[in-house]
């Protein structure tokens, strides 16, 4: 299904996920390129996080989709994705997306599973994550 959405509000999400050149920089918005050869993998992510923005899914699975981002990135992208009514969830090691969850799924060295709330897991913030468990 393609939508039709207007360049202005396609600049404007570009501008949310931290991209605003990025259209300029490829011969604007109609320009069809192999993304993964020529942005990073960070770019890459951030657009990914566009693509949601645009298509506002139903669901999303999220599958690292920050391991190439600085914190202040995942932050804005997590809270642009929080305004939509997309129910998400998101596999990752990095313990700050616990803040965007309601409910955290933890496996830990030995190979078992606990159900952690997100502020538990928050709160062990000062261990590595392999002695948080």
């Amino acid at each position: 299904m393609q939508a039709e959405i207007a360049d202005e509000k396609l600049l404007q999400i570009l501008q949310q996920v931290n991209l605003p050149d990025l259209a300029e920089r490829f011969g604007g918005l109609e320009a069809e390129q192999d993304w993964g050869d020529v942005l990073s993998l960070g770019e890459q992510q951030r657009l990914t996080f566009a693509r949601l923005l645009v298509n506002q899914p139903d669901y999303a699975i999220l599958d690292e989709a920050t391991s190439a981002l600085d914190i202040e990135n995942e932050a804005s992208l997590y809270h642009h994705l929080q305004t939509l009514q997309t129910t998400f969830v998101s596999v990752g090691h990095r313990r700050t997306l616990a803040a965007y969850h309601q409910h955290v799924l933890q496996l830990d060295q030995n190979q078992h599973w606990q159900l952690r709330s997100p502020t538990d897991l928050l709160e062990t913030v000062a261990k590595p994550l392999s002695e948080a468990v």
